[in-house]
């Protein structure tokens, strides 16, 4: 005698059930990790990266007018970081290499990919054309210095602007 069907081993087969069942399931975690990648990224980052750029895009022909004056000018600075505490030194010579004496200059000094650390200072004419000040919470690495000289008095518009790349050795 033959034994009974219900004791023969069944076969596993892969049936087409179970092939869409793989099918679905691979799309599904693909989708899955894409949305939260995609949120991810929007949510760290709005697009937005000049809030102003419109009036920016405005005011562009007034800042072409300022580079070429400041091109005029023949004025460059020396920038960098000296002593102990850390101080910020930027020397001024115009056309002639003579210094650019009587100014009032500031200085953004922040690090290059965050602005956290930004820090405005006003500095200090030490020699003819030698400008310093005190760097606070001076750490070692790459700075940035956004530097501003502005004629004596009130005037509101600077005569000469320059940002610099500036190294605090450890």
């Amino acid at each position: 005698m033959s034994e009974p069907a219900a004791t023969k081993p069944r076969k596993s087969r892969m049936s087409g059930r179970h092939v869409l069942m793989c099918f679905l399931g691979f799309f599904g975690i693909i989708f899955a990790v894409d949305g939260f990648m995609i949120y991810q990224a929007v949510s760290t980052f709005g697009g937005v990266e000049t809030p102003d750029a419109y009036r920016k895009g405005l005011e562009y022909n007034t800042s072409i007018a300022q580079d070429e004056r400041q091109t005029a000018l023949g004025w460059r600075d020396e920038t960098k970081f000296t002593g102990t505490p850390e101080r910020l030194q930027v020397m001024l010579r115009d056309k002639e290499d003579a210094a650019v004496a009587g100014k009032r200059v500031l200085a953004t000094i922040g690090r290059p990919a965050t602005n956290r650390q930004d820090v405005t200072v006003t500095l200090a004419e030490t020699a003819p054309g030698l400008y310093e000040a005190v760097f606070p919470g001076a750490v070692e690495g790459t700075w940035i210095v956004d530097l501003s000289a502005y004629d004596g008095g009130s005037s509101n518009e600077p005569v000469y602007q320059a940002r610099r790349r500036a190294w605090i050795k450890p």
